[in-house]
């Protein structure tokens, strides 16, 4: 069964008492969650160009398949 994460919120930050390792933990987090963030954000560019490139792809398919149709009906009225 999947876990469910809730984001930490600013009541969960470390204040002025916090230790060194939960000061060191929650900055370390801090730049994961924004290496993330470029990551996913690089992802979603790619998908984008790739979404582009497979209607084009599609648009192609289509015109093969309407040429493979249509060329047996052109040779029999020129044939």
């Amino acid at each position: 069964m999947a876990r469910t994460l809730t984001p930490p919120t600013t009541e969960d930050a470390p204040g002025p008492d916090a230790s060194w390792e939960e000061t060191e933990l929650w900055s370390r987090l801090e730049k994961h969650e924004a290496e993330c963030a470029l990551r996913y954000q690089r992802i979603d560019e790619k998908l984008v160009e790739q979404k582009i490139s497979m209607k084009a792809l599609d648009l192609k398919i289509w015109g093969l398949a309407g040429l493979i149709i249509i060329a047996p009906l052109v040779h029999k009225l020129l044939g």
